[in-house]
């Protein structure tokens, strides 16, 4: 054991905190953004990709949610992969949500630059995007808290805006803007699957904050179960009157969708609430991306698979090196990385992660399984299907960074600073 590897985390968030933070890591850029290009791929079918997209990462929750149950550290799979699989299992999962959710929050960030520039055309969408990276990173350091809190208030108002949105936006929708339905094919739904994946991204958040959470046993499975059903119900509302109003082609060209539909709608109000909730959500979920991406840094730092300051903890037992480490590379990708890139890089960090968790839930002892067996074999399918759906820049950006993380930790081990883990729990 190491020096610091009995760090722990306090438990601090109860069941509406938990679910709070759920929601915030789901609604966001996948909504306001996101759906635009899955609409140039799939056409209308975007609604059954994002039903398919809402399956897997059912599917996914579920397997977090008996894996946090039965191994409750802050990491997320990183840990259970450590623990069920191996180190280099768990290791990869770790390395790929980093790559995933400091990806994603530069997304983000670019995703909320772009509806405040649609308001203030004088601010250009990159400059708003590194500001609003750059806040993210800041409120995240000053602690889990102060966080909580925004999310709680901001989460509130998202769904009410969003559900506000589908009223004034349903009299305009157009039976005839659903023709042709699938345009791209079973190719088209499936690569948009795979990018409208990005969306449910943080549904597992939950999860990986279980030291965080009180009665992780029983507040996990109920918080995560609320919050991505809550999400997917508003997620396929909100898509199908866009693109009810809309068309999928001037969906897909538009940068700022849902603003662009109230604006068709002839709802002046409407745009004003649409511009509110997008600025304020997307900025939520970066916070809460951010929040889950630096305790898996934490973690990582703590099992010596990452330099130890990652475990340096301030005020409030927040790890603020780690918050800010990550931070910068959000920052990074929100300066200079295209939107659709940097999504479909991200879903591919986060469905390859999700493949470690489902195989990870596959060696739990029967008496440890809270949901059966078909459920995990159905996310693992799922995940790998989707991940190898993605264009082939796309997959090959992604598999790129997983062999820089792979050989990172070799030279890592090699130097003599990181350790070897234990043995897995399951032989």
């Amino acid at each position: 054991m190491t020096a610091h590897s009995g760090v722990t985390l306090r438990p601090q968030l109860g069941f509406y905190a938990a679910v709070s933070t759920g929601l915030a890591a789901i609604l966001g850029a996948g909504i306001f953004a996101v759906i635009a290009p899955a609409a140039g791929i799939a056409g209308p079918a975007l609604l059954i990709a994002l039903g398919l997209a809402a399956f897997v990462a059912l599917c996914n929750a579920l397997s977090s949610t008996q894996l946090a149950a039965v191994l409750p550290r802050t990491g997320g799979t990183y840990e259970f992969g450590r623990q069920m699989l191996g180190p280099w299992w768990g290791y990869s999962a770790g390395w790929m949500f980093l790559v995933a959710n400091t990806v994603g929050p530069g997304a983000i960030a670019l995703a909320f630059g772009e509806y405040l520039s649609g308001v203030v055309p004088s601010f250009p969408t990159r400059a708003i995007a590194v500001c609003a990276a750059v806040g993210m990173t800041l409120l995240n350091a000053v602690g889990l808290r102060r966080s909580v809190r925004v999310t709680e208030v901001v989460v509130a108002f998202s769904v009410v805006a969003l559900l506000g949105f589908v009223v004034l936006a349903l009299p305009a929708v157009q039976s005839r803007n659903f023709e042709p339905f699938a345009p791209g094919g079973v190719t088209g739904v499936l690569q948009a699957t795979a990018l409208l994946f990005f969306a449910y991204t943080g549904y597992s958040r939950i999860a990986t904050l279980v030291e965080e959470v009180k009665d992780p046993g029983r507040t996990i499975p109920r918080a995560t179960g609320l919050a991505l059903g809550g999400a997917t119900a508003i997620y396929l509302l909100v898509a199908l009157v866009t693109v009810g109003v809309l068309g999928s082609t001037r969906l897909a060209a538009s940068g700022s969708p849902l603003e662009a539909t109230m604006v068709a709608a002839g709802s002046a109000a409407g745009v004003g609430l649409v511009v509110a909730a997008a600025l304020s959500t997307t900025f939520n979920e970066g916070l809460s991306d951010l929040l889950g991406v630096s305790r898996v840094a934490f973690a990582m730092g703590r099992g010596s698979d990452l330099p130890s300051p990652l475990t340096h903890l301030g005020p409030g037992q927040n790890p603020w090196v780690a918050v800010l480490a990550v931070g910068v590379v959000a920052t990074l990708v929100s300066a200079f990385a295209p939107f659709t890139i940097a999504i479909a890089v991200s879903s591919f960090g986060t469905l390859l992660y999700y493949t470690v968790t489902n195989l990870s839930a596959l060696r739990l002892r029967p008496e440890q399984r809270m949901f059966p067996r078909v459920l995990m074999v159905a996310g693992l399918v799922g995940c790998v299907g989707l991940a190898f759906s993605l264009a082939p820049l796309e997959i090959g950006v992604g598999l790129s960074l997983l062999g820089v993380g792979l050989l990172f930790r070799l030279l890592w081990l090699k130097s003599g600073r990181g350790r070897p883990a234990p043995p897995p729990l399951v032989a």
